[in-house]
């Protein structure tokens, strides 16, 4: 091969890795204020409130901002954001709550351990659990694991956008 056909070859083939790559980074936006869908839902829990005055969303409401850099999830009294860079989220829900997300292809991906302190036991109780988001046009739908030393739970949550 000739040095000038190798170079034309070696361009184009960095191209097409660059993009490969930003068609790769593309993720979807869920921004936007998301209504539960109680008859394809599962049960809801209660929300728990932090007493008068915490400011909230209406519990059926999932209210959500998303950049490039973090995602913003508030429903009830919780309103958190976390951060694509990998760093933790801290928040303390009767325990303490380390989370982090990632994307997985087009899937949202919210991972958290939680220690509360029992004091019956004299030990801390360690939780963990996936929170798995997806959307298919005006549909998100919010996956739940929950692993706790009393077993392994799931449900599902899904969301009309309004």
């Amino acid at each position: 091969m000739t040095r000038q056909l190798m170079s034309g070859v070696c361009v184009a083939l960095a191209m097409l890795c660059v993009v490969t790559t930003a068609a790769a980074q593309t993720h979807p936006d869920l921004s936007g204020t998301w209504i539960v869908d109680t008859a394809k839902s599962d049960p809801q829990p209660p929300v728990r409130g932090r007493g008068r005055g915490a400011a909230s969303a209406p519990p059926n409401q999932l209210v959500i901002k998303q950049t490039g850099e973090d995602i913003s999830l508030a429903w009830g009294t919780r309103n958190l954001t976390y951060h694509f860079d990998g760093t933790e989220t801290f928040h303390f829900e009767a325990g303490e709550v380390r989370s982090t997300v990632a994307w997985e292809g087009d899937t949202l991906v919210v991972s958290w351990k939680k220690e509360v302190f029992v004091p019956a036991d004299g030990a801390y109780v360690t939780t963990t659990g996936k929170d798995v988001y997806t959307v298919a046009g005006n549909e998100l739908r919010q996956e739940s694991t929950t692993v706790s030393p009393k077993g392994t739970t799931t449900s599902k949550t899904i969301y009309s956008k309004s």
